[in-house]
């Protein structure tokens, strides 16, 4: 609810009880807004009502408050907008252009909240001319143009006369209330503009058919039109198509009462006639009764205070924008230029006001100022402009002086440079800056303060360049391509490049640009100048050895370049075999012989004795089972995997024939049957055994050991059994002459 503080007014006694105000306090709400002029609105958004005043004013109840509404409201472009004042609660009404402000609060924080209400336009195409605003009360709406009071009471179903008559017991501080007259399309498009369905208006034909007066308030008994659709008006009147018809309905009423349409099919904000009681069969239709439109004003000779008008002009108007595609906003190595101010699409009027107070302007009333600084920097300022439209305009921009840099760097066009290249900045930089260096046309990398890079240039057979930009503040400078020559690129290939000394190697290679000459070094006191060499390396040490290959190439450029490769070829030692056996002699007899290992510098040995037997011990002992010249093999290796190999020759020779003492050709056994002397060793060149009785005549001689005597004479007879004398010459598989003799005695 709406308190009212008391201050005694005599005049007002009796208008003030009849209102609800209590008798004897005669203070009532004054809202007042004495800035009558209207306020330009060009494109920024403009205060409604800046220093409305508001007295008496005190609101108790959460759904109460004050209102800001636009009267010739154009929906699409006008809006109100607000600076929040945190105790009260804002809703904006785009059906009907009214901002409602709500909540407990005194007239100071209303007078606040309404002060910081603000009009803008949304539409880009606006409709320039006049806007007015009503400032009022919740209850009501207040329309400037005939100093009334409107509300629209909801209330579905309700009969024509029951709303008549409800109107009419209503009062508005002091004003009496019934149902709406309509006199002027302002007061028609308002009244509409904040129904929210159908409405019912104060005019009926029920007295006379076809003579349709105003019933209620000041205009009851005045006619505003005769006859059907196409009477004649006496006064305002705004029928729908076709209206008012009278059609009869079904219970036998006619269309007496006049109410306002919302069929989205009517004329917008038009009249038609209906029955007291509406379709009262269509509940859901669009001429079922809403409610009703009370008007209070113009019963009484009281004048309220009750609302305030405001006005804005909007002009059609557009913010004088800098053409910055044709204004020069950045000068370079420059601290005084003359600034061309160029708009678009339009011809402001201009004044150009330095934000720094270390900067001067030289007409600044004129689109050619000069500006001067006394330090490179961004530097801004207020424009201020005027339209066409007279509308003023204040813009800041800004205007930046800065270094102009140069892009110059340290390279020397006549060095060889190697795999990496190190360029740094060499130019002078005031501000901060932006550097963006190229490699072969190509951006390679870029950053604030960057002034320095290395760049792989690798060995590629290609032509290189490099190049830089510096950009100081929009200030920019770029360096031509410089070139950039480049040491040959060196890659030996290596064959054979580890193993056991001696050892062989193949080394080749490739340069990225042909070569003028080559210069190897061995790193064991041994050159050559061949493209592709082969070199033999030797370790007579016991340890692995390393040596460091090195090639300077010069190529046809006249850069040359030297690459070392540490330890690339790997020379192992080989150890050196070595044996001694005993005894030097062996007999088949006694055929062990004992191997004494004299190797060098070796880990593991292996023994082939020749008789299809081996050894891995280090000093074995061996038995040879036959006679005979054996390959003795001593194969020594170490832990590199390199290996000596010795070989010497044993031989197991042959003793003496050990023979029989005696022999019967009548023993059971064949081999005692007869007397023959044979051992393996002897050869059968130069054998010749011979037995002689013991009166030393011959009895037996043979020239192969294969034969033996058998105990008979040469006539065939057996000799008599005895001692005999027997004498052998022969030759043994090793060249060696021997003779034996002994006896043998003849057994029957």
């Amino acid at each position: 609810m709406i308190k009212i503080k008391p201050v005694f007014l005599g005049v007002l006694l009796w208008f003030l009880g009849s209102t609800g105000f209590v008798l004897g306090q005669t203070e009532v709400p004054v809202i007042e807004n004495t800035d009558t002029e209207p306020i330009v609105y060009c494109s920024d958004s403009v205060y409604v009502a800046r220093n409305i005043s508001l007295q008496n004013i005190q609101i108790d109840a959460a759904d109460k408050g004050m209102q800001v509404s636009i009267v010739n409201y154009e929906r699409g472009e006008d809006k109100l907008g607000y600076d929040l004042v945190p105790s009260l609660k804002y809703n904006w009404n785009d059906s009907k252009g009214t901002l409602e402000i709500s909540g407990v609060g005194t007239d100071e924080q209303y007078r606040e909240a309404i002060s910081k209400v603000f009009y803008f336009n949304q539409s880009g195409t606006r409709s320039v001319g006049t806007r007015e605003f009503a400032i009022g009360l919740l209850d009501a709406d207040y329309l400037p143009a005939t100093e009334h009071f409107y509300q629209y009471i909801a209330k579905r179903g309700i009969r024509w006369t029951v709303a008549k008559t409800e109107a009419e017991k209503m009062t508005y501080y002091g004003l009496q209330g019934y149902l709406a007259t309509i006199t002027s399309s302002v007061e028609n498009d308002f009244i509409y503009s904040k129904i929210d369905g159908v409405g019912w208006i104060g005019g009926s034909d029920a007295d006379k058919e076809g003579d349709w007066y105003w019933k209620t308030g000041p205009e009851a008994g005045t006619l505003f039109w005769r006859g059907t659709s196409n009477g004649t008006a006496f006064g305002f009147a705004y029928w729908n198509y076709g209206e008012p018809n009278n059609v009869q309905k079904s219970w036998g009423d006619d269309e007496d009462y006049a109410h306002m349409v919302v069929s989205p099919d009517s004329k917008a904000r038009s009249w038609n006639d209906l029955s007291d009681e509406g379709d009262k069969n269509n509940p859901e239709g669009y001429y079922y009764p809403q409610g009703y439109v009370v008007e209070f004003g113009g019963m009484e000779n009281l004048k309220l205070q009750l609302s305030a008008t405001a006005y804005i002009e909007v002009r059609e108007s557009k913010r004088p924008e800098l053409d910055y595609t044709k204004v020069q906003t950045l000068f370079c190595g420059t601290m005084s230029a003359t600034v061309e101010l160029i708009f678009q699409d339009s011809d402001p009027l201009v004044e150009l006001i330095p934000l720094d107070a270390t900067v001067t302007v030289d007409n600044g009333l004129t689109t050619k100022p000069r500006i001067t600084v006394k330090d490179y920097g961004k530097y801004y300022f207020q424009l201020n402009t005027i339209d066409e439209a007279s509308c003023p305009y204040i813009d800041t921009v800004m205007f930046e002086f800065h270094n102009q840099p140069k892009a110059i760097f340290n390279l020397d066009e006549d060095e060889c440079y190697g795999y990496n290249l190190q360029l740094s900045y060499s130019g002078e930089d005031v501000e901060e800056a932006a550097f963006t260096w190229y490699y072969n046309d190509a951006e390679f990398e870029s950053g604030i303060g960057l002034d320095s890079v290395t760049i792989p240039l690798g060995f590629e057979n290609i032509d290189r360049s490099v190049a830089l930009k510096v950009n100081e503040q929009g200030c920019i400078d770029s360096s031509l391509a410089l070139e950039v020559k480049v040491k040959p690129n060196i890659i030996v290939s290596v064959e054979n490049e580890e193993g056991c000394s001696p050892l062989i190697t193949e080394f080749s290679v490739n340069t990225s640009k042909p070569a003028e000459s080559y210069l190897w070094n061995f790193d064991d006191g041994s050159t050559s100048d061949d493209e592709n060499p082969n070199h033999k390396f030797l370790n007579p040490d016991d340890v692995r050895k390393t040596f460091d290959i090195s090639l300077t190439v010069l190529d046809i450029n006249g850069c040359e370049n030297t690459a070392v490769y540490d330890s690339l070829v790997k020379v192992y030692p080989v150890p050196i075999a070595g044996f001694d056996f005993s005894p030097k002699e062996v007999l088949i007899t006694d055929p062990y012989v004992n191997f004494t290992n004299t190797s060098h510098a070796g880990t593991v040995y292996f023994w082939n004795f020749g008789d299809s037997t081996i050894s891995y011990e280090t000093e074995p002992v061996h038995r040879y089972n036959a006679m005979g010249v054996y390959n003795m093999t001593l194969e020594v290796g170490n832990s590199f995997g390199c290996a000596d190999t010795i070989v010497k020759q044993v031989s197991v020779v042959f003793d003496k024939i050990n023979p029989p003492t005696a022999f019967s050709p009548n023993a059971t056994l064949p081999g005692d049957q007869e007397f023959r002397l044979y051992a393996e060793g002897v050869v059968p060149d130069g054998y010749n055994l011979v037995i002689f009785n013991r009166w030393g005549e011959l009895v037996f001689e043979t020239n192969t050991q294969e034969q033996g005597w058998d105990g008979t004479m040469s006539n065939g007879n057996f000799a008599p059994s005895g001692m005999y004398t027997w004498v052998l010459e022969y030759n043994d598989f090793m060249g060696g002459s021997h003779k034996q003799k002994g006896n043998i005695t003849l057994l029957f």
